[in-house]
């Protein structure tokens, strides 16, 4: 009868340590989770801010073309001289 009762006792007591294990293991993960959700926010505004300047960047080289464009046609020389400028001396 006694050794019924001590194997009670330690399938509760081993019971117990698998549950607090368990629990532990679980607020470790936990914590895992927040630091790795806080990368990717960080990571997804890093993004967002270098889409913002590529657009912009983009949007000025659009603008310099379209005058590089309306220079060729008003000054053909001066367009020529830029360019020769720009692909010779500018490297």
């Amino acid at each position: 009868m006694k050794t019924a009762q001590g194997l009670v006792i330690l399938g509760f007591v081993a019971l117990f340590a698998v549950a607090i294990k368990s629990t532990n293991d679980n607020r470790l993960l936990q914590q895992q989770i927040t630091a790795q959700k806080q990368f990717i926010e960080q990571k997804d505004a890093l993004i967002d801010s270098l889409h913002s300047e590529l657009f912009n960047a983009n949007c000025v080289i659009g603008r310099v073309e379209l005058s590089l464009e309306h220079l060729n046609e008003v000054e053909p020389k001066a367009f020529i001289e830029y360019s020769r400028y720009f692909d010779h001396e500018t490297e």
